[in-house]
């Protein structure tokens, strides 16, 4: 005959084998858990690693876009630099033709008084010249030599100085030849005499001097 068993032998065992269940329960739920995280883990390492490789081409390509940016700035900047040198060149050079043109208009500005003058002193040295004058006439004269000298000396401040070219070489830049004669004491192409006085302006020809040549 069978032995029956006590009841809270029983009972005890019951809970053992629930306990266990349980145990083995919570085991599966945490091994799939444990898989669970590490797949969510393993996704979150592939997503920020792709996104890692897609910040790292946006940045090599703003890299490359920064680098040909700079070059650019370089290349206009170097024609910057040109455009300016070249301006400043051009300024000063401007700025020394109006210097220039301001010296050489104030050294010539007398040109045509000058040149108006020039016959009314021509006519003070020619009554000088003439022959047969008497006594009377003496302090006429001294006058007109005083008023000769005083024009001269007035132009002279202005750089207008007269040339008498007789015995030198004829220069047609500076002798206007009137009359060719013959002459052989005296080699051909040399200035036998003045008719009228050449006059410089600054050393620049104003009047040519008119002359007499031999030949």
């Amino acid at each position: 005959m069978a032995k029956k068993q006590d009841p809270a032998l029983e009972s005890v065992e019951s809970n053992e084998s629930e306990s266990d269940n349980t145990e083995s329960l919570a085991e599966t739920e945490t091994h799939e858990s444990a898989s669970v995280n590490v797949e969510n883990e393993t996704q979150v390492e592939i997503e920020l690693n792709d996104d890692l490789e897609s910040e790292l081409i946006d940045t090599e390509d703003e890299t490359d876009a920064l680098r040909v940016e700079v070059v650019t700035l370089r290349t206009a900047l170097e024609a910057a630099k040109e455009q300016t040198l070249r301006a400043h060149a051009e300024t000063d050079n401007v700025r020394r033709r109006m210097l220039r043109d301001i010296e050489k208009t104030e050294k010539y500005a007398l040109d045509k008084f000058a040149e108006a003058l020039l016959p009314v002193l021509d006519t003070f040295e020619q009554v000088l010249q003439v022959e047969g004058a008497d006594a009377a006439d003496a302090n006429v004269f001294q006058g007109i030599e005083l008023s000769i000298r005083k024009l001269h000396d007035t132009l002279g401040k202005f750089g207008i100085v007269s040339f008498d070219p007789q015995g030198e070489v004829f220069d047609p830049s500076k002798h206007k030849a009137m009359t060719e004669v013959p002459n052989p004491d005296m080699e051909p192409g040399t200035v036998l005499e003045v008719f009228r006085k050449g006059y410089l302006l600054h050393e620049r020809l104003l009047r040519a001097a008119e002359v007499v040549v031999t030949k």
